[in-house]
């Protein structure tokens, strides 16, 4: 650069000789100051790149004798000893609880309603009367239907006594009729009467007889006509009776009133739904096992339940699905614990606890892992003679720190660094 400014500055004396305009003569100065500062950078990179090239080559001829000098070397790993742990198998999942049973109570009657005893959110037992409807008139048919009822059983044991009392005439009515009929016989085999005498005693026989089948179809026939009055009336009775009793609503079963619907002097007709219960004890806790553990299960297995403030119970599986959900491949299950304290309300998230027994596993980190031509996932390791052997393993439990493996020894030495370097039998 000082060179170029040099050669500038004798231009410059040059074109003042010369008298050349002034602005003529600033445009050929950049020009020339330009020209000479790109040509020194090329100058500099050509010069960097030659020493670049050869320090590469230098660098290279040296990682070529490291690599030859490894080659040379024995097969080295890093080893470090795994012992074996007692662990346990219980499976955690989570959970939701629901009620044991929820019903909207509805009417099935008609009337007003005259007296409400109770509140959203009390705790009721079963057959606490909670709603009084009106009567009405239900108690005059109730009656005018009783009265009827005593007047066809009146009639039909009418009818059987002139039922009977008609029969007995009747064979006595016969009885004479037989007597009549032998004696014209007698006389006629004397020779003493006429034939017409005895047809006569055998026509009233006959009719007599007759008489009596008619009187049995005739009262059986009035007494199947009475009773199915009598059947008739009862159904209206049983009928008026449930009509009265569904006046008066009751609780079905032990819970808590969660919602209420109607309000006293409401006029309800039946389907109108009056209060929601629901049943808490016991809680039902639903949950989903993966298909991995779904037959580690059985109905009746026990298990621990804790919700979101540390209270736990303990329950029974009672439900586990016989098929699994499309969508995650999971089981459905259903444990029941009991919750007379009502300390576990309905829809919260809980942490289920499937009691299991104990495993001996290690621990290992997951990067060991390595796989076998034929598709096997296990671990290298290190025998007595510092060979290289292969051991198949199965995975039981996945944590943040490591994973829990079965089938190795209880001590083992195993390969953390480099297994992927050395095949099995090799010497290390």
């Amino acid at each position: 650069l000082w060179v170029l400014f040099f050669i500038t500055y004798l231009i410059y004396k040059s074109l003042r000789k010369i008298h050349m305009k002034r602005s003529i003569f600033i445009a050929a100065t950049i020009f020339i100051l330009v020209t000479g500062w790109i040509g020194s950078g090329q100058f500099t990179n050509v010069k960097a790149q030659d020493e670049e090239t050869t320090i590469n080559n230098e660098d290279s001829n040296e990682n070529s004798q490291e690599v030859i000098n490894d080659v040379n070397n024995e097969n080295k790993v890093e080893i470090k000893e795994f012992k074996f742990s007692q662990i346990d198998q219980s499976i955690e999942l989570q959970g939701q609880t629901t009620h044991n049973k929820k019903i909207d109570v509805k009417s099935e009657t008609t009337g007003n309603i005259i007296n409400i005893n109770f509140s959203r959110g009390d705790k009721v037992k079963k057959g606490d009367e909670l709603i009084k409807i009106s009567i009405e008139n239900r108690k005059e048919l109730l009656n005018s239907a009783k009265k009827d009822l005593e007047r066809l059983n009146k009639e039909l044991i009418l009818n059987e006594k002139n039922k009977l009392n008609r029969l007995s005439q009747n064979s006595e009515l016969i009885k004479l009729y037989e007597i009549e009929f032998a004696s014209a016989k007698q006389l006629i085999d004397k020779g003493l009467s006429s034939k017409s005498k005895l047809s006569l005693a055998s026509f009233n026989l006959a009719n007599a007889k007759s008489d009596q089948e008619d009187i049995l179809i005739n009262f059986e026939s009035q007494k199947s006509n009475i009773e199915s009055q009598i059947a008739n009336v009862k159904s209206q009775l049983k009928n008026i009776e449930l009509d009265i009793g569904n006046t008066s609503i009751t609780a079905p079963f032990n819970g808590i009133i969660s919602n209420k619907m109607v309000e006293v002097s409401e006029f309800i007709t039946p389907g109108n739904i009056l209060f929601t219960i629901i049943d808490l004890n016991p809680i039902k806790i639903q949950g989903y096992l993966s298909e991995f553990d779904v037959n580690k299960v059985n109905l009746g297995t026990k298990a621990i339940i804790e919700n979101t403030n540390g209270v736990n119970k303990e329950g029974n599986i009672s439900f586990i699905s016989p098929s699994a959900e499309t969508s995650t491949r999971t089981f459905e299950i259903t444990i029941e614990a009991d919750n007379s304290d009502l300390s576990f309300k309905s829809g919260i998230t809980t942490k289920i606890t499937i009691a299991g027994s104990e495993l001996k596993a290690h621990k290992i980190p997951p990067s060991i892992l390595t796989l076998l031509d034929d598709g096997t996932v296990g671990v290298k390791a290190i025998d007595d003679n510092n060979r290289v052997i292969f051991y198949p393993t199965n995975t039981v439990r996945d944590t943040i720190d490591g994973m829990w493996v079965t089938g190795l020894p209880e001590v083992v030495n195993l390969i953390i660094t480099g297994q992927e370097y050395v095949a099995i039998g090799d010497k290390i």
